[in-house]
């Protein structure tokens, strides 16, 4: 009687065991790290908004993505030994980070502030660059409310805060919380487009819109005599911080592309980038 319990005991654990080791194999990319996987592929695909944005991303006379982030991109698929591809289906900021954690793209490099929102869906890197942000007053509403609050005349975000100024932003862009952290009185308005925005702090339509020094570098390159009207005011404070979003869990490749920042960083390739691109005389801002 033993040996029978014993031998159906023991054809009981073979048949588990072998029904076990029949199981199908996890996919070879569930088992490897992210890099691993991209290398696989041979390709990385980087998200970038869709629209062009001078001097972080844009199409060259050449009809080639260049530009900070673009110079950045490249230089990590090379150091990765893997082609490049472009996804450019967000028509938000807040987008590239959809295109990331839904599996449409392995990271975004976009001009993407890191902001605890979006860090709460995606990883981020360390910050590669830090842009200002401004405002861009219409100055004959300025004046009004100088005129009505002359004891404020001298402090323009105090003088901004009130029910009655209309500040413009882009819709899905981090200047959405901007606008409602340092303007709380004011009207918040989102547009979609820069070009609406623009039309409607010239028409006085707003007060003054908030966006970074890029987007106010290109009107002045764009419209020198747009001074006249609009007047750029730099903002102190909370610094615009832009990173490398990535998937939450690619532990591997957040690390990677610290480590990669941080050489870049060291050996001088990032501030050649940023020189090149970015900091020029012509870009630069003052208030007034």
């Amino acid at each position: 009687m033993e040996r029978s319990i014993r031998a159906i005991t023991l054809f009981t654990i073979g048949c588990l065991l072998a029904a076990l080791f029949a199981l199908p194999s996890p996919p070879a990319y569930a088992q490897s790290s992210a890099i691993a996987r991209i290398q696989a592929t041979g390709k990385l695909t980087v998200a970038v908004f869709f629209e062009d944005v001078v001097p972080f991303f844009y199409v060259g006379p050449e009809g080639k993505l260049v530009g900070v982030d673009p110079a950045i991109a490249e230089d990590i698929a090379e150091k990765l030994g893997v082609t490049l591809e472009y996804n450019r289906a967000a028509t938000t900021f807040d987008g590239l980070i959809d295109e990331v954690v839904e599996g449409r793209a392995d990271m975004a490099i976009s001009l993407l502030s890191d902001t605890l929102e979006r860090a709460a869906r995606a990883s981020f890197s360390q910050s590669y660059v830090s842009v200002r942000q401004f405002l861009l007053i219409n100055r004959l509403q300025l004046g009004r409310l100088v005129a009505a609050d002359p004891e404020r005349a001298n402090d323009i975000p105090a003088l901004l805060n009130n029910p009655q100024s209309r500040i413009g932003v882009i819709d899905g862009t981090s200047y959405v919380g901007f606008v409602a952290e340092d303007f709380p009185e004011a009207q918040n308005v989102a547009f979609n487009t820069w070009a609406e925005m623009l039309a409607a702090v010239k028409s006085g339509d707003l007060v003054a819109l908030m966006y970074d020094e890029i987007e106010i570098g290109n009107w002045r390159l764009a419209d020198s005599a747009g001074a006249v009207e609009l007047r750029p005011y730099h903002l102190a404070g909370h610094p615009d911080t832009i990173a490398i979003a990535m998937p939450p869990g690619n532990t591997d490749l957040k690390a990677w592309v610290d480590l990669y920042l941080t050489k870049a960083k060291g050996n001088g390739f990032l501030d050649g980038v940023l020189n090149t691109y970015l900091y020029s005389k012509d870009r630069a801002l003052i208030d007034g």
